[in-house]
């Protein structure tokens, strides 16, 4: 029983079989084929570059004030020491005729202060004294006398008293002329001496350093090149820290480029770039990565996302003569290749059950081929295994298609 049982099910699957066979005899698709090839592919990281200079600087101004000339242009050649900007220095010029007022006036008071001693008006005190010291000596000499008298009745106290203040009157007198000549004789204090030094020295300071800003009335170029960027004109007032212009060294150009983070840790320095902008007709330009920047930055995407990205710099091969500072240039950097592998278009490509299959023409029919893929870059696929150069894969396999079916091409 159980052997007419297998035997009926060996029966309807070859039957089915059969008729399966027979339902897809006289099916045929139309579907578009492409061949095996064999050749280079390499994988890049794709972003978008700017040109820039080796030697590049701003130029500032150091101190405020109204820009009276502007010399330059953009694009002219500027050799090192060229005067760039003027600026107006009567302000400083008036800061200088003050100071110069100031210490004119200081040393007038200076030397007021330290004046040579009269010696004449020190003979006339000193003969004034021997004259008030006389009338002492004779003053002391009528109070003894008087003193006498009235003890003796022979005066009233009155009297006696007259002599005493007039004594006295004589001696207040020699002190103050004595005064008078000790201070003629004595020469300046010292410390208003210091004072007026210290001024003086103070006023020749403020104009040493008013010398020194002379020269940023006079911007210079500090270096030869060209001018990129010109951001002042004449009337304009400027501010110190301000750039006012950009010169650079045409001649010596590079691209800098920002690399997302997920990127980076792909690219080495040394590796290959692939540099065009078909705007500038430059296609497949040589370049090396010759710098990773060992800072990351934030930048916010065009769709306002914000990103960690960091700089790299990449040098040509050769030179081009249409690049200036400033153009965007695409930049392809390699950072795996292979020669002489074969390739197949990604749409030919399709996954079932996780794994990578392709259709291929086997004698009009199509048939399944499990692939293990390799390096994929710019819409074609490296073959590890599973198929061999010339042979003939279904690009884009519609849903109608199926292992067996006949098959022609478009």
């Amino acid at each position: 029983m159980k052997k007419k049982i297998i035997g009926a099910i060996i029966i309807v699957i070859v039957l089915g079989a059969a008729a399966f066979f027979m339902m897809n005899r006289g099916i045929v698709v139309e579907v578009e084929m492409a061949a095996v090839t064999q050749g280079n592919i390499a994988k890049y990281v794709e972003e978008l570059g700017v040109v820039k200079t080796k030697n590049q600087a701003s130029v500032y101004a150091d101190t405020a004030g109204r820009v009276t000339d502007v010399l330059v242009k953009e694009g002219e050649q500027v050799n090192t020491g060229d005067v760039l900007v003027r600026l107006d220095s009567q302000q400083l010029s008036r800061q200088k005729r003050e100071l110069e007022a100031q210490r004119l006036g200081i040393i007038a008071q200076y030397n007021e202060a330290t004046q040579s001693i009269d010696e004449k008006e020190i003979e006339k005190l000193e003969l004034e004294i021997e004259v008030i010291e006389r009338r002492i000596k004779e003053a002391k000499r009528v109070v003894e006398n008087n003193k006498r008298l009235y003890e003796a009745g022979a005066i009233s106290y009155e009297e006696y008293n007259i002599t005493v203040t007039s004594l006295e009157a004589e001696q207040s007198n020699l002190e103050g002329v004595q005064l008078d000549l000790e201070l003629i004789k004595k020469p300046i204090s010292e410390n208003i001496s210091a004072q007026y030094e210290a001024q003086l020295r103070q006023l020749d300071i403020q104009m040493e350093a008013l010398e020194s800003q002379s020269g940023d009335f006079v911007i210079t170029a500090h270096m030869s090149g060209t001018v990129l960027m010109k951001a002042v004109e004449k009337g304009s007032y400027v501010q110190p820290g301000v750039p006012l212009l950009e010169i650079g060294d045409t001649e010596i150009l590079y691209i800098e480029s920002d690399l997302l983070i997920g990127d980076i840790a792909n690219v080495e320095v040394g590796a290959p770039v692939i540099i065009s902008n078909k705007d500038l007709r430059i296609i497949d330009l040589q370049g090396t990565v010759t710098k990773i920047h060992p800072q990351a930055f934030s930048s916010v995407s065009d769709l306002g996302i914000e990103q960690k990205r960091i700089k790299v710099d990449i040098e040509f091969e050769g030179s081009v003569a249409i690049l200036r500072p400033g153009y965007d240039l695409d930049v392809n950097i390699i950072i795996e290749s292979k020669e002489n592998v074969l390739l197949i278009p990604e749409n030919a490509i399709f996954q079932q059950a996780g794994r990578d299959f392709v259709f291929v023409n086997v004698n009009e029919q199509a048939i399944l081929r499990e692939i293990e893929k390799g390096i994929e870059s710019q819409r074609r696929v490296e073959i590890v295994s599973g198929l061999q150069k010339g042979d003939q894969v279904i690009v884009s396999p519609s849903g109608e298609l199926e292992e067996g079916v006949q098959i022609k091409s478009k």
